[in-house]
């Protein structure tokens, strides 16, 4: 009991240490992603200790594997902002769980399950967030394929009432009403460098490095290759994209929804015992 209550003070202090120390230090980074990434009000202290311990130089490898999510997920401009801000997360929830392990052994008078309990918590949550990208990747890379198909066809029908192929993505993103999209996102920012006088080859490269994805990027190298020829070559070439765009559209519906049924059956077995034992406990009790 006594070792957990030093342990308690001794995290506390350096809480509290550190705290001063890194007061109104990261407040301008900090506002950037406030309501982006939870526990902010422990952030300055996450923020100091990595820099004093170099976690971002001595942890590579793992930095490494986040920031390539990041990259994926937010694009490589600002992908070492959020690694950074990620990493803050983890080092506030892992001081959280410690500060709960301790104070779960001293109020229980030293119970070494309870502070063992608290222990894993500590490992298993960066493990979930960690995990967590991956599954956040995954489900921006669907996005994008789900919207993809209908992009074309829009790029088509421009195409095919006389606009290049420049003035046809800038009508498809000016049409678009959906800022949590993100394809159209990606697509406002290669706008941006085409109306910037960025050369339209640079600007449709960059669009595929932003999405880091197979089909975006064949779709640049399809539009790359003919545009300047126009004509039926193109659009020949973008209706073929399509339609096979639109079967992995398919696929991927039709895996979500088997996804969807799959989840419900525990939830239906839970309801099915629920009901056998409420029909069955009456006729139990009288035997």
């Amino acid at each position: 009991m006594v070792i957990y209550g030093i342990l308690l003070a001794v995290l506390l202090v350096m809480m509290l240490i550190l705290y001063i120390a890194s007061r109104h230090k990261y407040d301008e980074t900090i506002e950037e992603f406030e309501g982006v990434y939870p526990l902010l009000f422990l952030a300055p202290v996450s923020l100091l200790l990595m820099n004093k311990l170099k976690i971002l130089e001595r942890m590579h490898t793992q930095v490494a594997y986040i920031q390539q999510k990041m990259i994926s997920l937010h694009g490589s401009r600002d992908a070492l902002k959020h690694t950074r801000m990620f990493l803050a997360q983890l080092i506030s929830v892992i001081f959280l769980c410690l500060l709960g392990a301790c104070l779960l052994g001293l109020l229980t008078s030293g119970d070494h399950l309870l502070f063992g309990i608290g222990l894993m918590f500590t490992v298993m949550i960066p493990t979930f967030l960690i995990n967590q990208l991956s599954t956040l990747e995954k489900e921006r890379k669907h996005k994008i394929l789900l919207e993809l198909p209908e992009f074309v066809n829009k790029v088509i029908l421009l195409v095919n009432a006389g606009e290049t192929v420049q003035q046809a993505i800038i009508r498809c993103v000016e049409m678009n009403t959906n800022d949590d999209s993100p394809l159209y996102k990606e697509l406002k920012e290669t706008v941006n460098r085409m109306t910037s006088n960025e050369p339209f080859p640079q600007a449709l490269n960059e669009l595929s490095k932003q999405c880091a994805i197979q089909e975006v990027a064949i779709f640049t190298t399809t539009v790359l290759l003919n545009y300047r020829k126009g004509g039926q070559d193109l659009i020949l070439s973008l209706r073929e994209l399509s339609h096979d765009l639109w079967e992995k559209r398919k696929n991927i519906s039709r895996t979500k929804g088997e996804e969807a049924s799959s989840k419900l059956v525990f939830p239906l077995i839970i309801i099915f015992v629920a009901i056998m034992i409420i029909v069955g406990y009456p006729a139990i009790s009288i035997m």
